[in-house]
């Protein structure tokens, strides 16, 4: 019978031969089918990037969509998204106190009452003299606002400024027959004042103060520090013997210089003239006998303004409100605030209770900033303001 030919592994002797070793580069496969991988103990998975890559898209679209509505917002287009309602220029109604069917109108002026005003983001550097007019057009077109409350809460500012909100006042009580109660808080002093003595009833803080019934020219003179320290000439070319009266750069003892300041008088004279009948034509029988004795320029605390008949009361915001009720002959009115739209704050949902304290202190730096430029541009501007 004849032998099976010996295996690869084993010798012809019978013993047994291991294999030979591979060589040290193997030759890559034919071509043709190939041959499954060999099974492995666990699977190896594919990186799941593909919620990754949905989540930065989600990220990246709201990146964008976030600046837009921020570029939307600094613009004054979200009056929508602030839950009140809007009228074409900006201005937007916020429910402060819920009541009956009709309402009592709140309008703020805060800070100094000068025209003009920057944005900015979060709705700083709001114009006083627009607000209160737009805010008194809407209360006059609203049937359902039985009167009106002006919060007052400023130093004063430019005399014509506070003309301008005096008169608004003025027409509106005149055409409406609607009442406006003056409710002052920490200050109502100057121009403050200016635009409160034509209201129907006026409520004052126990510690607010009021009164500075005066008109000021702010003025500097470098004269001796340009010609002493600095060795400077005044080089002013004019035509006209007064054309620069008041100038910083003026020798204060000349004759020109003395005739200046006098006509500059004469003008302050003639303003504080005219804001003295602004308070008698506003305040009438209420006012004492003596009270122009008072009518210097000094700022007073409400007792003693309450004594000569400047204010009604001292009392607090529900008492304005009763006040104004009670002029309007009404009860219980759901008191709402008017505003312009504030930017981000309002783009958020924020209502002006929300967004007043948080812009408040920027607010009042950015007003006192603008105050101390008017000033230094235009420091022989007349102003009906109190800078202790």
């Amino acid at each position: 019978m004849t032998n099976p030919p010996p295996s690869p592994n084993q010798s012809s002797t019978g013993g047994y031969q291991p294999p030979p070793p591979p060589p040290a580069h193997m030759p890559p496969p034919a071509p043709g089918p190939q041959m499954a991988p060999p099974a492995y103990p666990y699977r190896m998975s594919r990186p799941r990037t593909g919620i990754w890559r949905t989540l930065g898209l989600l990220v990246f679209i709201g990146v964008i969509g976030f600046n837009l509505l921020i570029l939307l917002a600094m613009v004054g287009g979200l009056g929508v998204l602030s839950g009140g309602n809007q009228n074409p220029h900006g201005l937007v109604e916020y429910q402060r106190e819920s009541g009956g069917d009709g309402k009592v109108a709140v309008i703020s002026v805060d800070g100094v009452i000068m025209e003009g005003g920057g944005g900015g983001l979060f709705g700083g550097g709001v114009d006083p003299v627009a607000l209160v007019t737009d805010s008194l057009k809407q209360a006059a077109d609203d049937d359902s606002v039985h009167a009106v409350i002006l919060e007052v809460n400023s130093p004063g500012g430019g005399v014509t400024a506070s003309d301008f909100v005096h008169h608004e006042i003025v027409k509106f009580q005149k055409d409406t027959k609607k009442p406006v109660v003056v409710y002052m808080k920490d200050l109502a002093a100057s121009g403050g004042y200016y635009i409160s003595a034509p209201a129907d009833y006026i409520v004052a803080n126990e510690t607010t103060l009021t009164g500075s019934i005066g008109v000021i020219i702010q003025g500097f003179n470098f004269h001796g520090t340009l010609t002493e320290v600095v060795k400077g000439q005044d080089a002013t070319i004019k035509a006209g013997n007064n054309k620069a009266m008041g100038s910083m750069f003026a020798d204060p003892e000349s004759e020109e210089y003395a005739e200046g300041r006098a006509l500059l008088q004469d003008l302050v004279d003639e303003m504080h003239g005219h804001f003295k009948d602004i308070v008698k034509d506003g305040r009438g029988p209420k006012l004492s006998k003596d009270w122009e004795s008072f009518a210097d320029g000094r700022v007073m605390s409400a007792r003693q303004a309450e004594k000569i008949g400047l204010i009604d009361k001292i009392g607090y915001f529900e008492d304005a409100k009763k006040e104004a009720e009670r002029l309007a002959g009404s009860d219980n009115l759901t008191v709402v605030e008017y505003g312009r739209q504030v930017g981000l704050g309002a783009l958020l949902g924020m209502n002006a209770k929300d967004v007043k304290p948080k812009v408040e202190q920027a607010m009042a730096e950015q007003m006192r900033a603008e105050l101390q430029e008017q000033l230094r541009l235009y420091p022989g501007r007349p102003m009906a303001i109190w800078m202790p």
